[in-house]
């Protein structure tokens, strides 16, 4: 008898930047390619994540829709589906969620799931949807104990069909206190080896508040000259950030660097990661500056508490708050550095422990063939 793989499709709104696109690609890079075969699809044009994905030889579709609320979706993610069929389909963030649990369902596929990467549901319509489809899915996944709470809060998940599996990242692609980087980056940056430096990465998008982050750095210039700031991330909020920079007279303290690939090289060349959310799911770049040996000053913001322990793994702060930020940064920057080597050490082994990508790959796979198995599949 020859058992065939499992077939996964992974359905997306979008491939482009960001946490879930990042979460999704690392996952479906690494499954057992002799268990599982993955298709990724992507409802919006993909993009440079996605063809990262693709260049992994894995297939990689896209529906090709700009406009997130065409009804073409709905034929062309059908004829996806019927034409595939699936024995699992798994889907991420909300068009994909509410889509997929539908038209898998109509389709007659035997697993579906819905990951949920952050708290925030939307708008009133958007809960109510994700709330009537809910009884079509197998299981939600949520990122963190934080969304998980949220979410049953919100009642638009069943309480008895949610599990929460961390995100994790491949360790390899992260030097941990990497000198030499440290200091080409800087060198390519024009920023002295005796600088203060702090990095923060993510989507400029205002759930991200940078503008928070911006005011902090404004009062810590007072007392650090030249204190420098490297953002690295593209996103809505590009003209209004560069406006505050502006207004802030912070142009030479801060470098809005856009997207870049090798986001570890950056976490090397800084001092302190920061990380201004308002609001956060999970905070996987916190785990990758862990891992660099970058020491952490965040928001307590959602699941950012599940990573950091405050004074343990780095320090956490109130969000929306400039000075107690900027007091915070002041604090980690002074810190003796036994302290700052104790805190670093402890970081780095918590992520080796709990978001090592390994452990997120062996959760999803365990829960794919139990699914599986509750529902009589064969692979033959």
């Amino acid at each position: 008898m020859i058992c065939r793989r499992i077939k996964i499709l992974y359905l997306i709104t979008g491939l482009k930047t960001g946490g879930a696109e990042i979460a999704l690609s690392d996952l479906v890079k690494s499954l057992d390619r002799n268990s599982f075969y993955p298709i990724v699809a992507s409802i919006i044009p993909i993009g440079r994540i996605g063809q990262e994905i693709k260049k992994e030889g894995i297939d990689t579709r896209c529906l090709n829709i700009s406009f997130k609320y065409n009804p073409l979706i709905i034929i062309k993610l059908f004829l996806l589906i019927y034409r595939e069929k699936p024995d699992i389909l798994h889907t991420h963030l909300f068009h994909a969620n509410f889509l997929g649990r539908i038209i898998g369902k109509i389709c007659g596929i035997p697993i579906i799931i819905s990951t949920f990467h952050n708290e925030q549901a939307g708008s009133r319509i958007r809960k109510n949807l994700l709330k009537f489809t809910d009884k079509f899915v197998n299981i939600n996944i949520a990122v963190s104990f934080w969304v998980a709470k949220k979410i049953i809060e919100s009642k638009i998940i069943s309480r008895k069909k949610i599990k929460v599996i961390y995100n994790g990242i491949n360790l390899n692609k992260f030097s941990y206190l990497d000198y030499r980087t440290r200091g080409e980056i800087r060198k390519k940056l024009h920023i002295d080896e005796n600088n203060k430096v702090l990095v923060s990465v993510g989507r400029l998008h205002k759930t991200k508040d940078y503008i928070n982050l911006i005011k902090a750095i404004g009062i810590l210039c007072r007392k650090y000259a030249d204190l420098k700031l490297i953002i690295i991330g593209s996103g809505e909020e590009d003209c209004k950030i560069n406006q505050q920079i502006e207004r802030s007279g912070l142009k030479n303290n801060i470098l809005l660097l856009g997207e870049k690939r090798n986001i570890s090289e950056y976490l090397n060349s800084g001092d302190i990661f920061v990380l201004s959310s308002e609001c956060e799911g999970f905070g996987i770049v916190i785990v990758e500056a862990m891992a660099s040996g970058l020491l952490v000053v965040a928001t307590k913001a959602g699941g950012i508490s599940e990573i950091v322990e405050d004074g343990k793994t780095g320090f956490l702060v109130e969000p929306k708050n400039d000075q107690k930020l900027a007091e915070k940064i002041n604090y980690a920057l002074n810190l003796p550095m036994e302290e700052r080597k104790k805190i670093i050490e402890y970081g780095r082994k918590v992520v080796e422990e709990k978001f090592y990508l390994g452990r997120m790959i062996k959760e999803h796979e365990e829960l794919y063939f139990n699914l599986l198995k509750e529902n009589e599949w064969t692979r033959k």
